[in-house]
């Protein structure tokens, strides 16, 4: 059991937000680019780098522009530093606020076509049925949107923040960690659904689990490519409950502007890495610093 719940907190931290469902497509470019923007402000700089949280051996090494970006800044900054996560507490809120009580389980709040679904979903992945069914709909969405991806060789210790963070904590390192949010900041918003838009959003999950293989695969591709006018696009395909996409997406992307302004207007050069979700679009981050004036370009990337 206690196994169970460090893999649950572990899906947790890697899967709020991950990229949405993407369609790779070839599209020519003379210039290769990341999905990497520099904004600056007077003299000073800011790096905004979309991370994807759940990563893969493909994508690295890093592109050098990425590293050297950040062994020039002074300031890590990351939506959670999981270094500082007291995961005991945190696991804590996964069973209080993610798992049924005494007497009560998933199955008596989801119709007879999600519980379907969901068996097939654990008799290929070799889950226990039992095992979903004592967890709320918001925790089983993270689950059967992740497992796929851990079983397909992704790894959330592979992510592009993980990479950071973990170079950010090595021995000689000065780097500052801030982060935008907290892990019971997350924890609160996630759980934070009502019961109906948890079962909107599993309904959503489990028609979409089938496909998180290949889609996992594409993403990686999409990112390493930089075309952020495809994820941009993406955003609006098979993204789910739109009360969720706002609430976990566009309602967090203007604290995240308000944060990568506040050292815009310093003097130390910082290093930003958020969702990839979170820079593109009309209301992304780029976008957002944009509208505040700042100038924000996309890196290019010796080929």
């Amino acid at each position: 059991m206690r196994k169970q719940h460090r893999l649950l907190t572990a899906l947790l931290l890697a899967g709020l937000v991950t990229v949405p469902r993407l369609a790779a497509q070839d599209s020519p470019s003379a210039v290769k680019k990341g999905l990497f923007w520099k904004a600056t402000s007077g003299a000073n700089t800011l790096y905004l780098l979309g991370s994807i949280h759940i990563g893969s051996k493909d994508m690295y090494p890093l592109p050098k522009e990425f590293e050297d970006a950040f062994a020039a800044s002074k300031t890590l900054i990351v939506e959670v530093d999981i270094g500082k996560v007291d995961m005991q507490k945190l696991q804590a809120m996964v069973l209080s606020r993610g798992m049924y009580g005494a007497g009560d389980t998933l199955w008596n709040h989801v119709d007879s076509d999600v519980r379907q679904q969901l068996e097939e979903f654990c008799d290929q992945y070799q889950m226990p049925a039992m095992v979903l069914g004592q967890m709320k709909p918001w925790l089983v969405s993270i689950t059967v949107a992740t497992i796929p991806m851990i079983k397909n060789g992704m790894d959330p210790n592979l992510g592009i923040d993980k990479y950071f963070l973990d170079k950010a904590a090595e021995e000689g390192s000065k780097k500052n960690v801030v982060e935008i949010e907290s892990a019971d900041w997350q924890m609160n918003l996630l759980s934070g659904f009502s019961d109906d838009v948890q079962a909107k959003l599993l309904a959503s999950s489990v028609k979409q689990a089938g496909k998180s293989i290949d889609q996992s695969k594409k993403i990686q591709d999409l990112w390493i490519r930089g075309d952020a006018a495809k994820v941009e696009a993406a955003l609006h395909e098979d993204a789910g409950p739109p009360e969720v996409e706002k609430v976990l997406l566009y309602d967090r992307n203007p604290h995240m502007a308000e944060v990568a302004e506040q050292y815009l207007k310093g003097k130390d050069q910082a290093f930003l890495v958020v969702g990839a979700a979170h820079l593109v679009g009309k209301q992304g981050v780029v976008s957002l610093l944009e509208k505040r004036g700042y100038k924000v370009q996309q890196v290019a990337l010796a080929k």
